[in-house]
């Protein structure tokens, strides 16, 4: 919390962005749970199948993302701060919610493989060897570099207000999380651009084969809602570093920060009609 901002103020912010992450964390609970029942009756096929997969990625990385941010916030709380704990903080921080874009990006590029190579057939372990390695192994990857090169200058986190969260100031660590999920905004966004253009002009049942119609919609209409959200919610967060002292950009972005798993719990399950058409729940 920018220090810049008076104290009372502060403490609002701060009950606002803790119940909302609570809200959060319970709405993604709830989401793992309802995959959990309807697995076997939603995932028919292997586009399905992997719609669900990348699903619970998303949730579950936002959810651990979350965990890690109360530590950290805890943290950051306490008069004597422990500076390794903040930055191990930190580091999972980064690396969950760098997972939940790459998830992201995963399921963007099963709809554009869907959608353009509809006759090709990649078996199922190869998409998830392929998804795993980019929905956790990339995010790793800058994880670890980031807190390589930052951290022996002692400039890997927020250091001048104690706060666990990748520092902007001195080396502009935070850009490696920055850059990465803006570009798999844009990303995503221009595969959307093509794939609706497909539809358009051949129809959803001429992209897809007919069992996958329904999974192809559900991914085109999660992406087209979650990506410019999310989108716009790091935009906020990343406004929240560079002017400190607006008191407006943080209240925006503690209410979209809060409604991030209400999101996916709404548009990445509930308003699948195979989930719905399902009554294990």
């Amino acid at each position: 919390m920018s220090p810049f901002i008076p104290a009372v103020l502060r403490v609002a912010l701060d009950f606002i962005t803790y119940i909302g992450v609570g809200i959060s964390m319970g709405c993604l609970v709830v989401c793992l749970i309802i995959e959990m029942l309807v697995w076997n009756a939603v995932t028919g096929n292997n586009t399905s199948y992997m719609r669900h997969v990348s699903i619970v990625n998303i949730a579950f990385s936002l959810l651990i993302a979350d965990i890690w941010f109360i530590i950290g916030a805890a943290i950051s709380d306490n008069e004597n701060k422990d500076l390794p704990a903040c930055s191990t903080a930190t580091f999972f921080i980064h690396f969950f919610y760098l997972a939940l874009f790459f998830w992201m990006l995963v399921s963007g590029l099963l709809l554009l493989y869907r959608t353009v190579m509809v006759f090709s057939h990649m078996s199922k372990p190869a998409m998830l060897a392929i998804s795993f390695s980019l929905g956790y192994g990339a995010p790793l990857i800058i994880a670890v570099i980031t807190i390589a090169v930052t951290a022996p200058g002692k400039q890997y986190i927020r250091g001048n207000d104690g706060v666990c969260w990748l520092n902007w100031t001195e080396s502009m660590a935070l850009l490696a999380f920055v850059i990465p999920a803006l570009t798999i905004v844009v990303i995503n966004l221009l595969i959307l651009i093509v794939v609706l253009f497909k539809m358009l002009r051949r129809g959803v049942g001429d992209v897809t084969q007919p069992d996958e119609k329904n999974a192809v919609v559900v991914i085109a209409r999660c992406l087209a809602i979650l990506t410019p959200f999310f989108g716009t919610t790091w935009g906020l967060g990343v406004g929240t570093m560079t002017t400190p002292n607006n008191l407006g950009i943080h209240i925006v972005f503690a209410i979209f920060n809060s409604l991030q798993g209400l999101f996916i719990l709404v548009f990445g399950t509930l308003l699948d009609k195979k989930v719905c058409s399902c009554h294990t729940y």
